[in-house]
């Protein structure tokens, strides 16, 4: 019995900081329980990328059929370290390395077209459109419509960036989905 206990409490930092780790490599409140992905920057795959931190993905949960209304409809946070905010052609710049290091892995063909993002500011963040070779479904071209925003944490030298993507138009009611998730609110602090 005390042996047991002794390995609980030499070990109970250790999985304290497990969760500690995973409560830090969260952006969104996943609400919906969406399947998530989490990757850290650098990537090797990218080596456009020009940023570090991480990103959270969540998935539609019918992102992958293209016969589906949730079709390449997504959610990507970037958590990156930052003193200021990204420009406009910074995020296109990132994204665009970032999905043409993503799509050119595949089967599906051995010349691929370079992403073409065009993107403007509004209001309440960004908006614009990314097409894009889907090296993961269809083998095809494809053109998504993008809603992003950003915000700058000075004190922690970190920004945060989201997008949401879908290639239904802004109409459409997966978008009331994904605007549905939102971001997790201890973000703002380490």
């Amino acid at each position: 019995m005390k042996k047991t206990i002794l390995i609980l409490i030499l070990t109970f930092p250790f999985f304290l900081s497990l969760s500690q780790e995973k409560e830090e490599l969260s952006i969104f409140k996943n609400s919906k329980n969406w399947k998530r992905e989490i990757i850290k920057f650098p990537i090797d795959w990218a080596p456009k990328l020009n940023i570090s931190g991480f990103e959270e993905l969540l998935f539609t949960p019918k992102w992958s059929d293209s016969k589906n209304d949730d079709f390449w409809s997504l959610i990507i946070g970037w958590k990156i370290d930052a003193t200021s905010s990204l420009t406009i052609k910074d995020i296109e710049y990132n994204l665009k390395g970032y999905f043409d290091g993503l799509m050119k892995p595949n089967h599906w063909a051995t010349k691929f077209p370079e992403p073409e993002i065009h993107l403007k500011r509004g209001k309440n963040g960004f908006s614009g459109k990314m097409t894009f070779f889907d090296g993961f479904h269809t083998g095809k071209t494809i053109t998504v419509n993008i809603q992003g925003s950003q915000q700058l944490f000075k004190n922690l030298k970190k920004s945060i960036i989201s997008f949401r993507l879908s290639p239904k138009d802004y109409q459409h009611k997966i978008w009331k989905e994904l605007k549905k998730i939102k971001l997790q609110k201890n973000i703002y602090y380490e």
